[in-house]
């Protein structure tokens, strides 16, 4: 701002000894603008005197006002840079886990149907064994069944005409 009023005042200086160096052109020796000039650089004199100071406080105030404003905006961006990068983090390890924690489960579901089918195999071949020892069981209790009611036929029929020392004999062969 002083800068302009010192600019200005060159230029004007300079204008009014143009004037009064040409001579003829314009005569200003009968007017009283030279006192006036010479009045007005006082008048901005004194104003820079006086206000100054307060001109150059104010714009410095004003500059670190715009300065605190910029260097909160350029906090308030780091913080949610790094709010950001924090939450990316986050993302990520979440990401993560949760790719461990569906590997974990495929192994457990393995392991458990690899248990299962075990555990199955186990109780069939059981059954079966049970089953087959069963039908030897009932085989076996029909056979005795047959031959107890065979020899009871016989026992009590006359017409086979086996005397008991036979039967003992037939029974230790078939025994052994």
């Amino acid at each position: 701002m002083v800068k302009y009023f010192i600019r200005y005042g060159f230029m004007l200086a300079g204008f009014i000894s143009v004037a009064c160096a040409s001579g003829g052109a314009v005569d200003i020796a009968h007017t009283d603008f030279s006192e006036r000039v010479i009045n007005f650089v006082i008048f901005l004199a004194i104003l820079w005197y006086l206000g100054a100071h307060r001109l150059n406080s104010l714009l410095q105030n004003r500059q670190q006002a715009i300065s605190s404003r910029f260097e909160q905006a350029q906090e308030k961006i780091n913080e949610a840079r790094k709010g950001r990068e924090q939450a990316q983090k986050q993302l990520e390890e979440a990401q993560r886990k949760a790719l461990d924690i569906i590997a974990t489960a495929k192994k457990e579901a393995m392991i458990i149907t690899q248990k299962y089918e075990e555990q199955c195999s186990a109780d069939i071949e059981s059954l079966m064994h049970s089953s087959e020892s069963l039908m030897f069981f009932e085989q076996r209790k029909a056979r005795v069944e047959l031959v107890e009611s065979v020899l009871k036929e016989l026992f009590n029929s006359d017409e086979a005409g086996i005397d008991t020392q036979e039967y003992v004999r037939i029974l230790s062969k078939k025994v052994a």
